[in-house]
């Protein structure tokens, strides 16, 4: 952050207003009991990174910053992508909507554009998040007495459409909600990670610092600053339980508000690793659209292999069929890891070594090529064994003790729940074989023997969607937690765009001053 302008010192102490004509132009003077920073924590693929080697980057301001991405194949994908040589990039726009110059206590200016990059807007998706901080910006800090009035009715409204309270509850909670809006300030803040390491560094190394950084700076500048509100989306809540319940930091926090996580992971990323981005499409090949793309970057990367089916995922949502009868279904009790990520050199492995490194095709020799792929192999079952599933294990039932989380279950947005392979007999023919062998796509051609010891081959397929859900995360992961949260709502939704639906906008503002309405004085 900016040693030139101390983007803290900004708040003055009271503020006034006038009342409507029918209360005889009283005027307000509310005295503000301190500062609240809420910090956005964005999703996976949802932070801005730099290739500090390159200087290439992974920017996500819109479209045309990922026009790159179109062409680039699995060698540069891995290359770019690397987790050891990325750092988050600050550098993405900043969004359009907040006109305001903002005025020290000593009389100095900050122009818009630096006090909102100091805050970290550049560091996370323009193209899908841009909007909504400004949305969250200028509903959380306009002080007006209409404002106050406009927010206590809307969040009364979607409070009693979610029959989550008494009527006379509702009218209390919604009045609770109005107040805080005066009580505080909520600058909002965006915390970019880097997405490609283990969700616990990103907790630690970037969250963690960044929330000491935020409220030594407010407190610095003389306000009140005890705690601050985590907003996050997708991976951004898995990284901010870690920092919260698993690092010991809980008490800094006063409140979270989780906005489609993937609880217990998502089956959706084996497919990935399998088959490449399902949905086809410009979204597909900039995120990888084949096996050979994902699996360069995804098998040497903590952060995104941490979101595979964990244990309270469930078990048997690997399927196996031929010829309508059930071969496979895994895992079996509670050990995915040793039943699925760690089974190697079956053709429905979820790692294909061979593509873990896309240079292993060039080599000739069988001999360096055999050793290629086993170092391939250690490297990915090391991340498995040592920063998967001991994540895993660390994060089962952890959860702030105010926490307010949104999910969808959505027959629209249908998601995999269970990744099934449907397998049919497959002539052993030249014809037949010709461009299968070293295919990576939704089928494959796997070889066994039959009841009498012959060979014979089967053609599996891979299923599509077949649960509820946001079109990543099926409703069986989305709503884990629900049990533990202080409030939950169910949003329609599509993953990506989850901050983009009003709903979700509301209950988001709604938890974020309910929280605060506990903050004591």
């Amino acid at each position: 952050m900016s040693d030139t302008y101390n983007i803290y010192d900004i708040f003055g102490s009271a503020r006034s207003h006038m009342r409507p004509e029918s209360e005889n132009h009283v005027t307000e003077v509310p005295v503000y009991e301190g500062v609240v920073p809420v910090i956005f924590v964005p999703g996976v693929m949802g932070s801005n990174l730099i290739n500090t080697e390159t200087e290439q980057t992974w920017l996500v301001d819109g479209g045309w910053s990922l026009k790159g991405w179109l062409v680039r194949g699995a060698r540069a994908r891995k290359t770019i992508l690397n987790p050891e040589q990325t750092t988050v990039y600050p550098g993405g726009g900043i969004p359009d909507g907040i006109s305001r110059i903002w005025y020290t206590s000593g009389g100095g200016i900050i122009d818009n554009e630096t006090m909102l990059r100091e805050r970290g807007w550049g560091e996370v998706a323009k193209m899908y998040y841009g909007e909504f901080l400004v949305w969250l910006e200028r509903n959380l800090n306009d002080h007006s007495i209409l404002q106050r009035w406009r927010v206590r009715d809307r969040i009364k409204q979607q409070l009693q459409q979610a029959g989550q309270s008494s009527v006379g509850d509702v009218g209390a909670l919604a009045e609770k909600c109005g107040e805080a809006l005066q009580r505080f300030h909520f600058p909002v803040h965006a915390c970019g990670y880097n997405w490609l390491r283990s969700n616990k560094e990103s907790a630690e190394r970037d969250l963690g610092k960044r929330v000491d950084e935020i409220m030594m700076g407010y407190q610095n500048a003389g306000h009140r600053c005890d705690r601050v509100i985590l907003v996050t989306h997708s991976m951004g809540g898995l990284v901010s339980r870690y920092y919260s319940e698993v690092h010991g930091a809980s008490s800094k926090i006063a409140g979270i508000v989780h906005g489609v996580m993937p609880t217990a992971g998502a089956a959706v990323f084996y497919r990935r690793m399998k088959c490449g981005t399902e949905g086809g499409g410009a979204t597909a090949t900039v995120l990888g659209a084949t096996a050979r793309e994902m699996t360069a970057v995804l098998s040497g990367a903590p952060g995104p292999l941490q979101l595979v089916p964990s244990p309270e995922y469930g078990s048997g949502w690997l399927k196996i069929f031929r010829e309508g009868q059930q071969q496979v279904s895994l895992p079996t009790g509670s050990d995915p890891y040793s039943e699925i990520y760690l089974v190697r050199d079956q053709w429905w492995s979820m790692l294909e070594t061979e593509l873990a490194d896309p240079d292993i095709s060039r080599i000739t020799d069988s001999a360096e090529k055999n050793y290629s792929m086993q170092e391939e192999w250690n490297s990915y079952a090391k991340i498995i064994l040592q920063k998967v599933g001991k994540f895993h294990a660390q994060m089962i039932g952890q959860y702030h003790d105010s926490t307010y989380m949104f999910y969808s279950a959505s027959e629209e947005f249908a998601s995999y729940g269970n990744v099934t392979w449907t397998g049919s007999p497959f002539i052993n023919s030249p014809m037949n074989m010709l461009g299968r062998t070293g295919w990576y796509g939704t089928e494959r051609v796997a070889k066994d023997l039959d009841s009498s010891g012959r060979p014979r081959f089967t053609l599996y397929t891979i299923s599509d969607y077949d649960e509820p859900g946001d079109a990543t995360v099926p409703e069986r992961s989305g709503r884990v937690g629900v049990d533990q949260a202080q409030r939950s709502m169910m949003i329609p939704t599509e993953h990506g765009a989850a901050y983009q639906e009003e709903e979700a906008l509301w209950f988001t503002l709604g938890s974020i001053l309910e929280v605060a309405s506990g903050i004591n004085s």
